[in-house]
Formats: C-alpha cells, structure tokens, sequence
C-alpha cells in the first residue's frame, strides 16, 4: 500500500494525500478528510524509516530535561509537544535525572535516534555544555530556560531579573522591608539569575543576606529551609522561594509552625505551576510565558536547519506576576499590623 493507492481512492493527487499524511496544514479540510477516511479503509501505514532515509528527516525533536519528576519541566514539555502536535511532528523525552554524565548520554542516544533537532534544559550552567557544544556542530539545538554558557547554541528564556523585580515590588507595596531567599544552589543559569537579582534588589535590607538558604529544586528542601528560617529568630517579613516546588515544602512548613501566611510572613515564588491554585492559601508566583518560549524554540530549531550558519540567537521573554492570596493580605490590614508594630516600639 501506497500514497498513491491512497490518492486514487480519495481522487486527490499523490502529492496533496502526502502533505496530508505527513501533517502539514495547508490542505482543503474537505480534501483532508476524504485522505484520513481513505488511509483508514485500506489500512495505510507509512513507512517513516523509507521516508526519513530519502528525506533525511524524521520529523521528530529530541527533548531533554534535568528531572521528569519536576512539574515545571512537565510543563515545559507539555509545550514544545503542543508546537509539535500542531506542525504534524512528535517528541522523545529523555531525563537527565540532573546528572551531567546522564544528559550527555541521552544527548548522543538523540543524536543516533537521527532526531531533526534537540531542545535542551541543562543540568549545569558550565558542565553541560561540552556536550551541547558538540551535538550543535550537526544537528540543530536550542537551549531553553536555562543557559550552558559555552554551549554556543540558540537560547531561549525569561527575564529572571525582571520576574524577581516584579515579586519584590509587589511586596514592597504590601508593606514588606525585610526578605528571606529559598532557593537552589547556583549551580543552573535560573538559580543563579534569581539569586543574585534578589540580592541586587533587596541590598537596603541589612539582614537578607543572611535569611539566604541554598539548597535543591525539591519540596523536601522548601521543608527543611523553611524550618531553619523559623527557629533562628525573628521572622522575615517576606519569604522569596526560588521556583513553585520549594515554595510548597515552605507553605508546609510554616502551616506547621502556626505561622499565618500571609499575616505574619507573605510568600512569592517562581514558575506559576498548576498546583500554585491547589494549596492553601494559593501560592503567588512569577509566571514564565512557557507556550510563547516554546514555540520560539521549535523557530529557532526550524530557522537552524535552513540556515546552519546563521549568527546564535538570544530569544529572552517578559515574565508576569500572578497574585494570589500567600501575598495578599488585605491593604488595610497590613497597614493596621505596621500601625502596631509601631505603637508597640
């Protein structure tokens, strides 16, 4: 059975029935429909190995992640499948289980899989890119989220300083003057960016610096952190988590403590996952443009296949602040308890 055979039966020629076999859009619906209801009756099954050999294209895109167990990666997935749905194209995940030596093996079983091009969420800001470097000397590879500096491939990401400026302002405007940082190790382009617009924008606060806790992208962390924050002293007035995952682990924990949030401590965080609605109370958090990051990155992959040679593009997109109620804390409230605290100086 052929594309041919197909045609004839749905009296459309050869090269209308492949366009709608391989995907591609710019088809008459009508005529699609008559190809789909043909290919079914007889049964047609293409042969994407014939095809991939005579193209040398096998209209899929190797996707790594650090961890598939993290919900903003699934997202982030869930992103790029979606772009890739909609040109008539398919994905293969790998997990780097946020291990180097792992990411640089998945990496080369891609490049053997004859993938037509890799997006890349690095495990390391610097270890990662001796094997990014090399799979871009051959195939087309786009880095997104996060950097390995070195890589020499496209990028495309949010403006991390940007998102921390936003989560300050707004708890500047709800009265808030002294911060506390949970985050990650510095160890990935995201952690370090965060990290050190935190610390940029919150330089009045004599006493930041050291309600700074460094640790890993886990619950289990925000857990821990949260608890070394609330038995040495004085709370802050504001708790700034490094990405959705820590900042559960923190609500927990300060729920534990009898800590009400956002009465005594306000919390923010990063990535805006969808379980940021599902706790309690809902979880404000600065919110990455993920569909509009990958559908860059699927262009960029594109645009490097036509022109292998063009310069390295930097694709960076404005973040947004979604507020909800660990932030928000009625105005007139958080006036009467500043109200107080001063009478009681």
């Amino acid at each position: 059975m052929t594309v041919k055979d197909v045609a004839s039966a749905a009296n459309v020629s050869p090269s209308t029935a492949s366009r709608v076999l391989s995907g591609q859009a710019d088809v008459d619906p009508a005529m699609a429909r008559r190809v789909h209801e043909a290919s079914t009756r007889l049964r047609y099954s293409a042969n994407v190995m014939a095809r991939a050999l005579r193209t040398r294209q096998t209209d899929t895109i190797g996707v790594v992640v650090p961890a598939i167990n993290n919900p903003y990666f699934i997202g982030a997935v869930e992103a790029i499948a979606q772009v890739l749905t909609d040109t008539g194209r398919s994905l293969i995940l790998c997990d780097s289980h946020d291990d180097v030596a792992t990411e640089a093996r998945q990496i080369e079983l891609l490049r053997n899989r004859m993938v037509d091009g890799l997006v890349v969420i690095p495990v390391s800001a610097t270890e990662s890119a001796a094997a990014i470097s090399a799979a871009a000397l051959d195939l087309p590879v786009v880095q997104l989220d996060r950097v390995a500096e070195g890589g020499g491939t496209d990028f495309v990401g949010s403006d991390e300083f940007e998102g921390v400026r936003l989560a300050i302002e707004h708890l500047r405007g709800r009265g808030a003057r002294s911060f506390a940082f949970i985050g990650a190790q510095p160890t990935t382009s995201t952690a370090d960016a965060r990290l050190r617009a935190f610390r940029a924008l919150t330089s009045d606060d004599e006493g930041a610096r050291e309600r700074e806790l460094l640790g890993d992208f886990t619950t289990e962390w925000g857990r821990t952190a949260a608890w070394t924050l609330v038995n040495s002293g004085p709370l802050p007035d504001a708790i700034m988590c490094g990405a959705d995952i820590i900042a559960l682990g923190v609500l927990t924990t300060l729920r534990a403590a009898n800590v009400a949030v956002p009465g005594q401590v306000k919390v923010i965080s990063h990535d805006d996952l969808f379980i940021a609605t599902m706790v309690s109370p809902q979880l404000s958090s600065v919110r990455q443009p993920l569909a509009t990051m990958a559908q860059e990155a699927v262009a960029l992959l594109d645009a490097r296949s036509k022109d292998p040679e063009r310069p390295v593009r930097k694709s960076v997109f404005a973040p947004t602040v979604e507020l909800r109620e660990s932030s928000l804390l009625p105005l007139a409230a958080t006036e009467a308890a500043a109200n107080a605290a001063t009478e009681r100086a």
